[in-house]
């Protein structure tokens, strides 16, 4: 069935780009979204980051619901905005909320081995790698100020991977019942997995860029038996039989997800530091206290 919904890799992997995605969104609604501004970390640690995710949704849900009665307060009124974290992470075993203690203790302790971490985290999906090479993309966005439920929110991640894909040439598909992004019934570019808290995202997606496959090979990744994960960099030289060198790199491929979230959100996305220096700084302030620890 999965083979149905994708064209076959003889016909060129053909990559058609998005039109502009509404998300269910009016024109209207569409008019006078708020900036997000944009902010790479470089390589962060997987457990600095998850406590800088936290505090920092913490802190943007205390800010926005301080009016009267602990009521939505105006957007005007915010220091703190929507941000999109970039970051790629030393090697880590990652587990979704519903798969907590389904890794035992010697399964846990031979991935250890591997010199690679191993950590039980709150965004949703199941087991999963990150590492260098990883390009992984995590929003902070007040939903409601963008007219957006965690259904269209999460439709919107997946076709900022799809768009992505497209301009690079790689036809990729989100696949109903499948988590993640996909460029054939077997191969997954890209993983997937959200936090909401009173409307407030964290956690968000990992795109294989230039990453080491063999690491997937110690798990199942995302639980999907009989399938595997991908990188773009191997994508494209299969496609271009080695003819011509391939730049896939996360410094390469940044630019082309920051543009393809813009257009599917209809955003304004522009560096962190123009948008607000109190974020900027906030962050940049929880990440060093985390990595002091």
């Amino acid at each position: 069935m999965l083979a149905q919904r994708f064209r076959s890799a003889a016909n060129g992997f053909a990559a058609k780009s998005l039109s502009r995605c509404t998300l269910g969104r009016s024109a209207d609604q569409l008019k006078d979204l708020p900036p997000v501004g944009y902010i790479n970390l470089g390589l962060v640690d997987y457990r600095a980051a998850l406590a800088l995710q936290k505090q920092l949704c913490r802190r943007r849900i205390d800010e926005i619901y301080s009016g009267p009665h602990r009521r939505r307060n105006d957007p005007g009124e915010r220091r703190l905005s929507d941000t999109i974290i970039l970051l790629e992470h030393p090697p880590v075993y990652t587990n979704g909320r519903r798969n907590h203690g389904k890794v035992g203790d010697a399964e846990i302790e031979r991935l250890r081995q591997l010199d690679c971490d191993y950590v039980e985290t709150n965004r949703g999906g199941e087991i999963t790698f990150h590492g260098p090479g990883q390009l992984v993309v995590y929003p902070s966005l007040y939903l409601r100020d963008h007219h957006l439920g965690t259904k269209c929110y999460v439709e919107g991640l997946e076709n900022t991977v799809v768009e992505t894909c497209a301009r690079v040439g790689v036809k990729a598909e989100a696949l109903k019942g499948f988590p993640g992004v996909w460029v054939s019934p077997t191969q997954k570019v890209a993983a997937l997995g959200t936090h909401v808290q009173k409307y407030v995202t964290s956690h968000g997606f990992a795109l294989n860029c230039t990453t080491d496959m063999r690491w997937f090979e110690e798990i199942v990744p995302c639980g999907l038996e009989g399938r595997m994960a991908v990188s773009l960099q191997r994508i494209l030289e299969q496609m271009n039989g080695g003819e011509a060198p391939v730049d896939a790199s996360v410094a390469s491929i940044t630019p082309t997800v920051l543009d393809s979230f813009a257009q599917v959100f209809g955003c304004n996305v522009r560096p962190l530091e123009e948008v607000s220096r109190d974020t900027f700084e906030l962050i940049h302030e929880i990440l060093h206290n985390e990595t002091m620890k």
